[in-house]
């Protein structure tokens, strides 16, 4: 072979090679479009759960209710302040009963003695008046059930309107003597803390504790006695 014709093949063979890295490189080529996104069914919504008010919290709430209509907004909310009052106290007896009680502490725990009784004084006062409300819609019912049968002789016209009254005025009662209830056994469960209060103070703080155990045990005694004569 002679030169010329190896200088031939070499200069084919080294156009085709640049002939394929063009189409190789793109060069009028083209590309497939990409592939669309796989499918994906949409999530159903968390549903976050809604807490139910129990049966208890909304027939306390129909009670608020109603004593707001019996005996206004202004003496309601005074009610439910002193019924917080109440439950907060008990929960600083509780808190500190909790903890050691010392003789140096004696100054401490006598302070919260004192607050627990003016506090159960508090209460007391308010129960009072949620009672004259029950004794209040007591007589309501009363009337409505002499109105009900004067009626009748006069021939009941009136009669189905009395009678829904008469619900209405029943079932406020209920509501109103659940409320009571509850605000007694609130009480009851703060004299109680305080009562254990009172005897940790008498049995942890020394002869100065003893001393104020005795005073106060002789003033309740005297008290009970004024009361029974």
């Amino acid at each position: 072979m002679s030169l010329g014709e190896v200088l031939f093949i070499g200069i084919v063979v080294v156009a085709v090679v640049i002939v394929a890295w063009l189409l190789l490189s793109g060069g009028g080529s083209r590309q497939s479009p990409p592939a669309p996104p796989a499918y994906r069914p949409p999530r159903p919504a968390v549903q976050t759960p809604v807490a139910r008010a129990s049966t208890a919290d909304q027939q306390i709430a129909r009670a608020r209710a109603v004593f707001r209509q019996r005996i206004g907004t202004a003496r309601e909310a005074e009610q439910e302040r002193i019924r917080q009052q109440v439950l907060d106290q008990e929960r600083r007896i509780a808190a500190r009963l909790a903890r050691a009680q010392r003789e140096h502490d004696f100054a401490e725990l006598k302070s919260l003695h004192a607050a627990s009784r003016e506090t159960a004084d508090l209460a007391y006062g308010a129960r009072r008046s949620a009672s004259a409300t029950v004794r209040e819609l007591s007589a309501a019912i009363t009337r409505t059930h002499r109105a009900i049968d004067a009626d009748r002789t006069r021939g009941g016209r009136q009669v189905p309107a009395l009678k829904r009254t008469l619900n209405v005025l029943h079932e406020d009662r209920n509501l109103v003597n659940t409320y009571c209830d509850r605000y007694r056994d609130d009480v009851n469960r703060l004299n109680d803390r305080t009562g254990k209060l009172r005897d940790a103070i008498n049995a942890n703080c020394g002869a100065a504790g003893r001393a104020w155990y005795q005073a106060l045990m002789a003033r309740t005694a005297a008290r009970r006695e004024g009361r029974s004569k």
